[in-house]
């Protein structure tokens, strides 16, 4: 009994890609043979799949994308502004495979008498009264009352007699098999044990995951990437967004912070889990220690700044830029959301913007109370005949983007299909002429309760693609109807 592995997945891989293993036997041609998988968490069994070997192949093929992705969820905490473990958004498992298969025993011209009975000679592994079926390779011709099912009835370590005369065999030479009459079979857990695997919440697109390699995503050179795919060079950020991006990070590792001025800032990461989630945008970077610079990071004049992993001084990632965006609007509507890399980026919506709200209701009609008076029946004028029940309110919003590069609008389609969006108000305080009032740092200043999130479902289903090279300027669109309903005292 041997096994090797055909292929496997990497050992840290997009949960909602495939994620196959094929595994090769040198039982696969036997009888009722299977290939048996199983998923552990620690000790923990996850789930064990049967598997047919391949018609062509025999190889045991299984792709576990499906049942791992239900392992993995999200991150999100609108308050973080170091970072977090983000502890949902991976999981941890191991996959051990067996095998099971029809008992079978063969035996070659080894019929013999036990004096009265029909002995069997061959390597025994049967007990006294075990019910076995006998195959011969000529279906029972020459010795037809042998074929079938009988009883053992007598054993030892060579030997097996049945309840079959001796004197009905007409040839000790046809060879045949045993196994037992209610098919049982031979299983054999852990052959092959692959260790440490670990999927996180990632999504690669068709062309990307071909080329996908996990040591891209692993922080040890200036290539290397988070776990995003926000875009690197032409992001635009407003002042009110929030980013909250994840990366293979280290505790006590630093993030460095660059602005346009080249002055220089960072932090330390505190968490160290596998995947680690790091506050980095414009409203949410919280507390930078200058290197040699002043603060804020981000002044009157800063145009954008760089941000990146480092350890001992060392770049080990690749820089990310944000540039600030300070086309603002007295409101401003931000969207966070789940990308397709599983970390949490943003959208801001500072053009014209429609908030519209459904109301629905059921009705019943009901006999008027009234009263009697004077010995006459009467009303009074506030009686309701139809009343109203099951009132609620649906609110929907209509965004819309400013102009944006095509890196910006290729990246909003993750934003459309994201499965966890979120959505925050952003009030700018103004004058009584509607002038944003500036901070001591020269940056608007946007009230602290216009900060909270609240769930948001995407509506929109469809979206168009464009190219810069057809349209110079680009701008997106998106419909969002908020996941939680009004109370109506009704």
């Amino acid at each position: 009994m041997a096994q090797s592995i055909i292929a496997k997945p990497q050992a840290f891989t997009p949960a909602y890609n495939p994620i196959k293993y094929i595994i090769d036997s040198t039982n696969k041609n036997l009888t009722g043979f299977r290939y048996i998988y199983q998923v552990y968490n620690g000790a923990t069994l996850l789930g064990s799949f049967k598997v047919v070997p391949t018609y062509s192949t025999g190889y045991g093929e299984l792709d576990l994308s499906k049942f791992l992705s239900s392992y993995v969820k999200w991150d999100f905490d609108p308050t973080i502004t170091q970072d977090l473990d983000a502890v949902n958004s991976f999981y941890n498992y191991d996959v051990s495979v067996g095998e099971e298969y029809l008992y079978e025993l063969g035996y070659t011209s080894s019929l013999t008498s036990s004096g009265t009975n029909t002995r069997i000679n061959v390597t025994n592994i049967f007990l006294v009264g075990d019910q076995i079926n006998i195959t011969q390779d000529d279906n029972g011709v020459a010795n037809p009352l042998l074929e079938g099912l009988h009883t053992v009835i007598a054993v030892s370590g060579s030997w097996i007699d049945v309840n079959v005369p001796f004197s009905s065999i007409t040839d000790v030479t046809i060879n045949g098999t045993i196994n037992y009459a209610d098919n049982r079979k031979v299983v054999t857990y852990d052959i092959t044990t692959i260790v440490s695997e670990k999927v996180f919440n990632g999504a690669k697109t068709w062309v990307d995951f071909v080329v996908y390699n996990e040591d891209d995503t692993r922080l040890n050179g200036v290539t290397k990437q988070w776990l995003t795919n926000q875009p690197a060079t032409d992001f635009k950020c407003t002042l009110g967004q929030d980013l909250w991006l994840n990366a293979r990070a280290r505790a006590s590792k630093t993030i460095y912070f660059q602005n346009s001025d080249g002055d220089i800032y960072t932090k330390s990461i505190v968490n160290n889990d596998s995947i680690v989630q790091i506050a980095v945008g414009c409203n949410n970077y919280g507390v930078v220690t200058p290197v040699g610079a002043t603060l804020p990071m981000i002044k009157p004049d800063t145009e954008y700044y760089d941000f990146w992993y480092a350890e001992s001084g060392v770049q080990f990632s690749q820089k990310y830029r944000v540039n600030i965006d300070r086309r603002v609007q007295i409101n401003e509507y931000v969207i966070s959301f789940l990308d397709r890399m599983g970390s949490f980026s943003s959208f801001a919506f500072q053009l014209k913007s429609y908030e519209r709200g459904e109301v629905t209701r059921d009705e019943f009609n009901k006999d008027v109370v009234g009263f009697v008076s004077g010995g006459e029946w009467g009303y009074n004028y506030d009686e309701f005949g139809f009343n109203t029940f099951n009132i609620n309110v649906t609110k929907t919003l209509e965004l819309n983007t400013n102009w944006m590069t095509q890196n910006m609008s290729d990246y909003f389609q993750e934003l459309i299909t994201s499965p966890q969006t979120f959505l925050k108000l952003v009030q700018y305080v103004t004058t009584e002429e509607g002038v944003p009032l500036l901070d001591e740092d020269g940056c608007p200043y946007h009230s602290a309760e216009s900060t909270a999130y609240v769930p948001c479902i995407v509506q929109t289903n469809s979206f168009e693609v464009f190219q810069q090279r057809n349209k110079n300027l680009i701008k997106q669109s998106i419909v969002v109807k908020l996941a939680n309903n009004d109370n109506v005292n009704g």
